[in-house]
């Protein structure tokens, strides 16, 4: 009895314990600044629809990634010397 009574509460918190809810990384369909993950290079990224930051593109050469808050958008400018 006491076997049966182990096996069901584990059960029972394994059901209630949730898999696969991380909190969210960011907001859909915002931009930040990043670092490419392959090449180091200044660029953006972008948040996707499953809330998860995803690398969109590099800046030029000779610029860098400077965030607007104004409009919540990511701009290459040129590079400060």
């Amino acid at each position: 009895m006491k076997l049966i009574t182990a096996v069901l509460t584990l059960t029972a918190v394994a059901v209630a314990t949730p898999t696969g809810t991380n909190p969210p990384q960011c907001k859909p369909a915002t931009y930040a600044c990043a670092k490419n993950p392959s090449t180091h290079a200044e660029g953006w990224q972008v948040c996707d629809v499953t809330s998860k930051w995803v690398y969109a593109g590099d800046c030029p050469p000779k610029t860098s990634c400077q965030f607007l808050e104004a409009n919540g958008s990511p701009y290459c400018i040129p590079a400060k010397w």
